[in-house]
């Protein structure tokens, strides 16, 4: 086996072993040796790739960005408009993704360490992306709410765990205009 596949390999057992080890016990009562032994290496193969733990909530993080930014992009590049198509689509497209990364996406997401936190890194990519594609300064209350808005539909959508029905996008999008009519 060739290095780099035994560096990727370790990198995914790491990964897989911390999330495993995130329906087990808070963040902060996970240790970089736990994660070691649960991904089947030692820790000096852990450190090869990885600062510490925190560096590894970080990346894994970040690597949920990279893959969910052009989700969310996608959907705020379609304006202002409620094209239903377009939004069924984005959950379409990226249902088998959710689906098999979901457990891992809700225990990054529960995590606050009060300087890395996937939640609130998403909110402000959704407020810089909004912010460019309307042209739009917005107050604060109202970055919040676009903000929660996109990442909390989000979540909800990963916590159902089904796919939603073009039908279900119809009648929620006809409550809310209704509601804030």
């Amino acid at each position: 086996m060739s290095k780099d596949l035994r560096s990727i390999r370790s990198v995914q057992n790491i990964k897989k072993a911390f999330v495993e080890l995130l329906q087990e016990e808070p963040f902060e009562e996970i240790k970089v040796s736990e994660i070691a032994r649960r991904a089947g290496i030692d820790r000096q193969t852990f450190y090869l790739h990885f600062v510490d733990k925190y560096d590894l909530l970080e990346k894994m993080n970040q690597d949920f960005i990279d893959l969910y930014k052009p989700i969310i992009f996608e959907r705020l590049e379609v304006g202002n408009s409620f094209a239903l198509e377009k939004l069924e689509k984005i959950y379409q497209d990226n249902w088998l993704y959710i689906k098999q990364h979901r457990q891992e996406i809700l225990s990054l997401l529960s995590i606050d360490t009060g300087q890395i936190c996937l939640k609130s890194d998403l909110k402000k990519m959704v407020i810089q992306k909004y912010q460019e594609v309307t042209g739009k300064n917005l107050t604060s209350f109202q970055k919040e709410m676009v903000a929660n808005l996109y990442v909390e539909s989000f979540i909800t959508f990963i916590k159902e765990d089904r796919k939603i029905s073009k039908k279900e996008i119809e009648d929620l999008l006809t409550y809310i205009r209704e509601f804030i009519s």
